[in-house]
């Protein structure tokens, strides 16, 4: 079975980040999350618009799209490109995108599953009351129960299920935050090592540093010099005896 990525490819992925099988998983984690609250929220919307009058549906229950979206978009997008970018045609991509980009999906989904617990359709279930003939009067004790409004059961199941892929996803888009976090850090390290170095070499030699490497003698190895000794040409001058 030939493998999905190359031995030169695992490679160069390993050297420019040792993390990026891990961020990988998450990645692909995170896009199932998402997908999966996405149906969910966008079905609990559905029932709740076709039954009430709101002409947009249970808002604490369309706001949390926003983060599921971003996440459903960004993390495959990316995961791809960075396998695509770092198969030779181009640069690979900047973690402070990454950085950005999660913290966006977890402010968003923090305030968003706040709001759509607190004000979730579940918080509105009571048990029934019957009659003494076992009738199930929809009145005021009975207004908010399974016989008299099912709709709000099946909404707040689908709150339920979906407020626990949304929680899943917030916990793995903090943990993508946190790496991208240290791999920017690591990254601004690395750019002001190299700037540092561009620096002193300017100063010392007054030339840049593409003209100090070209300039710059080779290093000597003994076999480099053993080498050489092996290939000097006799000495000019000696006295030829016939």
């Amino acid at each position: 079975m030939r493998p999905l990525l190359s031995d030169n490819l695992r490679h160069r992925l390993q050297e420019h980040d040792p993390k990026w099988r891990a961020k990988a998983i998450l990645q692909a984690i995170c896009t199932f999350l998402a997908f999966i609250a996405l149906i969910l929220f966008a079905d609990a919307t559905a029932i709740t618009n076709r039954q009430y009058t709101t002409a947009h549906g249970d808002w604490t229950d369309w706001m949390p799209i926003f983060p599921v979206l971003i996440s459903l978009i960004y993390n495959p997008l990316t995961l791809f490109l960075r396998l695509f970018r770092h198969n030779g045609l181009g640069k690979p991509i900047h973690p402070g995108w990454d950085v950005g980009t999660h913290l966006v999906i977890w402010a968003l989904g923090i305030p968003s599953i706040v709001l759509s617990v607190g004000w979730g359709w579940f918080w509105w279930w009571q048990p029934v009351w019957l009659e003494f003939d076992g009738y199930i009067p929809c009145n005021s004790w009975n207004f908010w129960s399974q016989p008299c409004e099912p709709v709000i059961y099946t909404a707040g199941k689908l709150e339920i299920a979906a407020n626990v892929f949304l929680g899943l996803l917030i916990i793995f888009e903090f943990t993508l935050f946190v790496l991208a976090c240290i791999a920017t850090h690591k990254h601004r390290r690395a750019l002001r090592q190299t700037r540092a170095a561009t620096n002193n070499i300017r100063l010392q030699y007054n030339r840049d540093p593409e003209d100090h490497a070209a300039q710059e003698p080779p290093a000597y190895t003994p076999r480099k010099a053993a080498d050489e000794e092996a290939i000097v040409p006799p000495t000019q001058g000696a006295t030829k005896y016939k």
